[in-house]
């Protein structure tokens, strides 16, 4: 699998971690070279690269690693929704 490199922070959210924790308010995300290496609150954030992107998250939530992975393995030849033909 291709991973993307350099840094990526994403800032200015509530983070849910889904280990069952309160949410943490003012959280940042710190994506190295395709791999989550902090989430957690901004002012525990280790050194990063002043050169990173910044994605902000504008008050939102942030969930890092969630995966979309619902699926339907019975459906055969189905590229496109409209494959479906659901009526």
């Amino acid at each position: 699998m291709k991973l993307q490199s350099g840094t990526t922070l994403v800032t200015n959210g509530q983070l849910v971690d889904g280990n069952g924790g309160r949410p943490i308010s003012n959280a940042v995300v710190v994506v190295q070279d395709g791999k989550i290496v902090f989430a957690g609150a901004a002012i525990d954030m280790p050194p990063t690269d002043p050169t990173a992107r910044v994605i902000d998250a504008c008050g939102g939530t942030i969930l890092p690693g969630l995966v979309e992975s619902h699926f339907h393995a019975t459906y055969f030849d189905v590229a496109a929704l409209e494959d479906l033909d659901i009526k």
